[in-house]
């Protein structure tokens, strides 16, 4: 990778979470120990040139963990697309959701819907659009869905090739701790029809390289992107407080003041 994008995406890194805190202080209830933990792996994509949102015809992107959407909100706002006047409007006028749950942007491909049916949703537009790239972000407890499963067996099957799972390894759930996860072992995985890498889900360089092999590759891949929830901040990580619970005003403001 070169140096000048490992800098971009430090710097973007670094900017985005800082807006992050800033929107929380405006009075945004968004989830943060989910959000920090992949917002590094939507930084590599959406500045990456992997996902280009200006464009029109571009790759897909659905972001299965919904309660995550302010990586996406932030991005929007980073590229001027949407700015914070625009993001409380569309909030206050119920046009946007809190779990990317409302399809009323032409950037969003699609809305997360009901827990576990991303995938089978990527597998649909794959088949429709066999030239494009559909990207997927899921959660490590979403797994446990067994329609998610489902579309893997199909996707492997039918020898789909265009699809990249990632999944965002935190190791928590909203409540619970989930660090034994055999489904994510190796032996049952590799024994279908992907590409199956395993990876620090906060070092761009590996992200990087990761995404840009699957480009090369004639089968689907899934990344296993071993995170750490509420990345970037001390009293966030691993935290279970805050999956749901907002931090106070106080708290925010010493992080960025």
């Amino acid at each position: 990778m070169e140096k000048n994008l490992r800098i971009k995406f430090l710097e973007k890194g670094k900017k985005l979470r800082k807006d992050f805190i800033k929107i929380l202080l405006e009075g945004f209830k968004f989830h943060v120990g989910g959000t920090l933990s992949c917002l590094d792996i939507c930084v590599v994509l959406f500045y990456g040139n992997f996902i280009n949102l200006e464009k029109k015809n571009r790759n897909f992107f659905i972001l299965s963990k919904g309660h995550a959407l302010a990586c996406l909100f932030l991005t929007l706002m980073d590229k001027k697309l949407y700015n914070l006047k625009f993001l409380k409007k569309n909030y206050k006028n119920l046009n946007f959701g809190g779990q990317l749950d409302i399809y009323n942007s032409k950037y969003v491909d699609w809305n997360t819907g009901s827990l576990g049916h991303s995938i089978g949703v990527a597998t649909g537009l794959a088949i429709k659009n066999p030239k494009k790239k559909i990207f997927v972000i899921v959660g490590d407890a979403e797994f446990e869905e067994g329609s998610i499963w489902e579309a893997i067996f199909y996707i492997s099957e039918k020898k789909i090739k265009n699809i990249l799972i990632i999944i965002d390894r935190n190791r928590m759930s909203a409540s619970t701790i989930i660090e034994n996860k055999e489904i994510f072992d190796k032996k049952i995985i590799n024994q279908l029809n992907f590409n199956l890498v395993k990876i620090n889900g906060h070092n761009y360089e590996k992200i990087y390289k990761s995404v840009e092999k699957f480009k090369k590759k004639t089968k689907s891949t899934i990344i296993i992107a071993n995170t750490i929830k509420g990345k970037g901040f001390k009293i966030f990580e691993n935290s279970k407080k805050y999956s749901h619970e907002m931090p106070k005003k106080e708290i925010l403001k010493n992080l960025i003041y």
